[in-house]
């Protein structure tokens, strides 16, 4: 067997050029005290200890070898091929992986990212929430954001087809899916884009035929110009069952298998594989549908409903992705800022560095509490089935806003981790490059900033959305009750007022003027919401055990998205991140005492300079 550690070495750093290795990397879980706290605050009591014990264990995988081989698999050499014909010339379109991946593939869904969600864990005799699967997307979107794409897919492929799936189906493909088995495992993969419709689902050309004789046997023609995970063994696809019906209404959702049930290869060919421009573990690429066997999955005009179901797991996956990447940001930072010395000093001890990796930090730790606290209404709708309408209004409604804003976050974090490392941070044999690289299409994948701005849109006035959100919002904002928390409670009250206000005015002017400003609108409520979780988790920690470092953070995020200041910032800032520094991004408790004067008023003009 070839010595695939040592290519991966080798090959990726070379032998003689040391990997400038972060210490904190031995483990991600151990690394993020936030990641502990999290687990306490939205797991149940019965599953915390075997949760922080499994997440340990599989932080020091995703830390270890699973970041190295995904440096390798990023490479040119380790990247998937297209392996189009065989020796007698037949189209095989196999899709050929490296031997590092696919031992990455057995390890993480041997550690039960999808399957613990559909079989019992033994320890705990029952299933667990998506919550858990998103703490292990976490920690492994920290190495391999790319990998964690066909999990998303393998995820959706399963929900669909253990909620709307026949018996035969879940026997023959559900076992598959959700295996912690290699030899058994079925990857899934959605294929849904076409070169003519984009996110316009509307448009999709593929044709499902009926086959006579046959209860749910289709034959699918036509051709998926973005199909991620291409290769993988069950395939969930839009086709046009009828076509009479224009748009979404004709479409049928289909299960459509690699290999067929007798053994035979389906028909389905691979034209090429895409060359993008980061994510190279997943292989994404054009598929044709020559008559291909295909099975429906549910009721015939139905199939974007189902589609658009799955999306919200795929969409929470890109938010889950965006943060992983976003912390792998900040520790690469945080590393190389106390490591690297200039003019006398290592950086970190430089206030405009500081005031850098504060900055990203902020923004991580007050979007995990917010992408968290969606994920709780979620599991309430899809998990535990115990949701009202509330729950699931906000869910839908949650779910494009924190998809879209982790993802401009993601590239922005990139980008600073660069920044810190200087031109160092250019050069392939840092993490940094691939980050950036693997965080730009977090803002591309399951919608653009548009197309999610749109369905904001829908939900506001098909379902107000709107009504609820600032209903919920208000009457949690109500139970910010300690002392530190009502500052911020009186200015969550006067931008509820004002997104109201604004949202009235909004709705008395032409479409294309509301259209224009839709953005604006995701982006304000995105800000109250994230500084409504972040105040919520710094008064439970305050009231927990008197740690009131997150309200720093709460006050950061403040400033940083709510102050107006008609000074720009010059005068009278009382560095609230440069003085804290330590604590913050050491993760060391803070006092009541400490931070009272600081709390409450983000440009600090009325309280003197620093």
């Amino acid at each position: 067997m070839r010595n695939i550690q040592g290519e991966i070495n080798s090959r990726t750093y070379g032998d003689n050029i040391p990997h400038p290795r972060n210490p904190l990397h031995d483990n991600f879980y151990t690394a993020d005290p936030n990641l502990s706290y999290l687990i306490g605050r939205y797991l149940d009591p019965s599953l915390q200890e075997w949760a922080k014990q499994e997440l340990e264990a599989f932080g020091a995988r995703v830390a270890g070898p699973i970041d190295q081989r995904a440096a390798y698999t990023d490479s040119g050499e380790g990247k998937p091929k297209l392996r189009k014909y065989n020796r007698l010339g037949e189209d095989i379109s196999e899709i050929v992986t490296n031997e590092g991946y696919r031992q990455t593939v057995a390890e993480v869904y041997g550690a039960g990212i999808v399957g613990h969600l559909y079989n019992p864990v033994p320890q705990l005799g029952r299933t667990v929430p998506y919550m858990y699967s998103y703490f292990m997307g976490y920690l492994l979107s920290q190495s391999e954001p790319g990998f964690y794409c066909p999990v998303t897919l393998t995820m959706s492929a399963a929900y669909l087809l253990h909620r709307y799936g026949n018996h035969q189906q879940k026997s023959d493909y559900l076992t598959g899916l959700t295996s912690l088995d290699y030899a058994t495992l079925y990857e899934g993969a959605t294929w849904l884009t076409e070169r003519q419709g984009g996110s316009d689902v509307g448009a999709n050309q593929t044709i499902a035929e009926k086959v006579e004789g046959q209860e749910n046997v289709y034959r699918l023609t036509g051709e998926k110009f973005f199909a991620s995970n291409a290769g993988a063994m069950v395939a969930t696809v839009m086709a046009r069952v009828d076509a009479s019906k224009p748009g979404t209404k004709g479409l049928g959702l289909f299960l459509v298998p690699w290999i067929k049930p007798d053994g035979e290869k389906n028909s389905i060919s691979v034209r090429r594989l895409k060359e993008k421009l980061g994510v190279n573990a997943v292989p994404s690429a054009e598929v044709i549908l020559e008559g291909a066997e295909g099975y429906l999955i549910g009721e015939p005009d139905k199939g974007f409903k189902y589609m658009a179901e799955a999306l919200n797991i795929s969409r929470i996956c890109n938010a889950i992705a965006s943060i992983g990447m976003m912390r792998r940001a900040f520790y690469e930072a945080k590393y190389y800022a106390d490591s690297r010395k200039a003019f006398g000093s290592t950086i970190s001890d430089y206030p405009m560095v500081r005031e850098m990796m504060i900055s990203l930090l902020v923004d991580l730790e007050v979007s995990n509490a917010a992408v968290f606290s969606m994920i709780e209404y979620f599991d309430k709708v899809y998990t535990y089935e115990n949701a009202g309408e509330q729950d699931r209004l906000m869910a839908r409604l949650l779910i494009p806003l924190l998809k879209y804003r982790t993802g401009e976050e993601a590239v922005e974090a990139a980008h600073t981790a660069i920044e810190i490392h200087g031109g160092n941070g250019f050069i392939e044999e840092y993490v940094t490059p691939r980050l950036l690289r693997d965080a730009q299409v977090t803002t591309v994948w399951e919608g653009t900033s548009n197309i999610l701005a749109l369905d904001l849109l829908r939900v506001m006035e098909k379902e107000n959305g709107h009504l609820v959100f600032m209903e919920v919002a208000a009457e949690r904002v109500s139970r910010l009750t300690h002392p530190l928390s009502q500052p911020f409670a009186a200015r969550l009250s006067e931008e509820l007022t004002l997104l109201r206000d604004n949202l009235i005015y909004l709705t008395k002017r032409e479409e294309m003027y509301l259209n224009y400003k839709l953005k604006a609108i995701a982006d304000h409520m995105v800000d109250i919401y994230s500084l409504l979780c972040i105040v919520e988790e710094a008064q439970d920690q305050v009231n927990c055990d008197g740690n009131a470092r997150k309200y720093l953070l709460a006050q950061l995020y403040w400033k940083k998205h709510f102050a107006v200041d008609v000074h720009r910032g010059i005068r009278d800032d009382l560095l609230v991140d440069v003085l804290f520094f330590e604590p913050l991004v050491e993760y060391q408790p803070v006092s009541v005492e400490s931070v009272a004067a600081y709390v409450g008023n983000p440009a600090g003009e009325k309280q003197g300079s620093v």
